[in-house]
């Protein structure tokens, strides 16, 4: 069956609707984009047990991740472990600006707030 092609003569037709972005998919984009971050070891959860901070999985990001939205403002709170022997506020910084930058170009949302919470510092495995 042959598809028709929007003609050069015909303005194209605008279709109504919105895109549903859910906290769940906002917090695995985010998750994920940390993850990337040069020194960032994983996500942590945001309670610490007797003091310690426990890594979390790969399936589990999302939990170190607490994320606020108020119309179309989002509020993030980012809970990380950084590699050891790295500058914690240079990691924190990266974090923080690829995050906005691609909950802006993958989610077309823009971050009004990111905190960055170090929870733990982990020495490399080598």
């Amino acid at each position: 069956m042959a598809q028709s092609r929007p003609r050069a003569d015909r303005p194209a037709e605008r279709v109504g609707g919105r895109v549903v972005i859910s906290d769940r998919a906002l917090s695995d984009l985010i998750g994920w984009t940390v993850l990337e971050c040069y020194g960032v070891v994983g996500m942590a959860s945001p309670n610490l047990y007797s003091g310690v901070a426990r890594l979390l999985t790969r399936d589990k990001l999302h939990q170190g991740i607490r994320l606020e939205r108020i119309d179309d403002h989002l509020k993030l709170e980012l809970y990380l472990v950084v590699e050891y022997g790295l500058n914690v506020a240079e990691v924190a910084g990266n974090a923080r600006a690829q995050v906005a930058y691609n909950v802006k170009k993958l989610a077309g949302r823009r971050v009004d707030e990111i905190h960055i919470h170090v929870q733990g510092v982990k020495v490399g495995d080598h």
